[in-house]
């Protein structure tokens, strides 16, 4: 089929999945429950969500148990679009895909480097092995990052964390970024046999995530890890929309905090930190999804015949998922409904 027919097929399919997405008013009502139990029923009851918990034992559902069922249906609706495409674009998709076993690893290693067992982790790693060669058997015996690494080994994430195994002290930091890194190599390598027409669209999308990734690094990089400049600008993409290769290493040169973020300000990023908050990076990531996913959905409507239609479908319905388990971690920490709101993407 012609690329045309094929996303006239695929966009439909993701307006028809796109209407059991969630509502302001489902939002709203959620924010006022009590318990996982309360959210859960909510959810079966009154949602879209109700033919995939049909058969759930609601009274003692954990948030790792539901966490894991929205993510298996995530996994479902993936492959629900991955049916429509074909040869380069199949494999282009999954790499898309990628992003969420990389989270997973994440995670993995968190847990890990904290001297935690997988199954005690609260958060479900559902994604592991999905559509990469991973093996997620040998993963968890792992005790060590670099454990971790060598168990890696045949999948394609090996290569980018090979350069880890260097003998240093064992860094999470140098971890998560050399796989970002290296899920975007990915993409990129992959693109390259897909259509001009949705290259030139990725690169604006690809484009904005770096800028927003890249500042995200370097302010974790300086404040968390105490990385030294040339460390942090060799973890950065080399790509952008708004952020030049100057603006990043003045960025990773940047004599202390307060001097990045006027650097931020400058770039047209500013919203990524608020002085009036006390915590500045509290809500960072929130602020970075949030602006991914209005972004998102403007490029889905200027390009509705290319590949956006897509990632733009995937990444909502992932920060809808994230949107459900923050208003259950707001009820472990009894957070009222207003600062919870603080924490959701998809909510207004």
């Amino acid at each position: 089929m012609d690329k045309v027919t094929v996303y006239a097929a695929v966009n439909t399919k993701i307006r028809a999945m796109e209407g059991d997405f969630l509502k302001r008013e489902d939002y709203m009502n959620m924010l006022q429950k009590k318990s996982v139990a309360d959210v859960t029923r909510y959810l079966k009851d009154y949602t879209s969500y109700g033919k995939l918990l049909g058969d759930i034992r609601i009274d003692n559902i954990s948030r790792r148990d539901l966490e894991d069922i929205l993510k298996r249906n995530m996994i479902k609706n993936m492959d629900r679009l991955m049916h429509y495409f074909r040869d380069d674009y199949r494999d282009f998709v999954r790499s898309l895909y990628i992003k969420y076993e990389i989270e997973d690893l994440k995670s993995l290693a968190r847990a890990i480097f904290n001297g935690k067992k997988p199954e005690t982790m609260e958060k479900p790693l559902t994604f592991l092995g999905k559509y990469s060669r991973a093996e997620a058997e040998k993963l968890f015996k792992s005790t060590t990052i670099k454990n971790l690494i060598y168990s890696l080994e045949g999948s394609e994430f090996f290569e980018v964390l090979k350069p880890l195994l260097d003998g240093k002290r064992e860094n999470l930091f140098r971890f998560e970024m050399a796989l970002d890194m290296g899920y975007f190599s990915i993409i990129q390598n992959r693109r390259q046999k897909i259509s001009v027409k949705d290259r030139e669209v990725l690169k604006k999308w690809e484009g904005m995530v770096a800028d927003l990734y890249n500042i995200q690094w370097i302010y974790r990089g300086k404040k968390f890890y105490r990385l030294s400049p040339e460390e942090l600008l060799n973890y950065t993409m080399n790509f952008g929309v708004k952020l030049t290769f100057t603006d990043r290493k003045a960025m990773c040169y940047a004599k202390n905090l307060d001097e990045l973020y006027r650097m931020t300000m400058d770039s047209g990023y500013g919203f990524l930190f608020k002085k009036e908050e006390i915590s500045r990076d509290i809500y960072m990531e929130r602020r970075i999804n949030r602006y991914i996913y209005y972004k998102l959905k403007a490029l889905t409507r200027k390009y509705p015949m290319s590949i956006i239609q897509t990632i733009g479908y995937v990444w909502s319905l992932e920060f809808e998922i994230r949107d459900i388990i923050s208003i259950i971690e707001s009820i472990r920490y009894e957070l009222p409904p207003e600062e919870t709101r603080k924490f959701l993407v998809k909510a207004s």
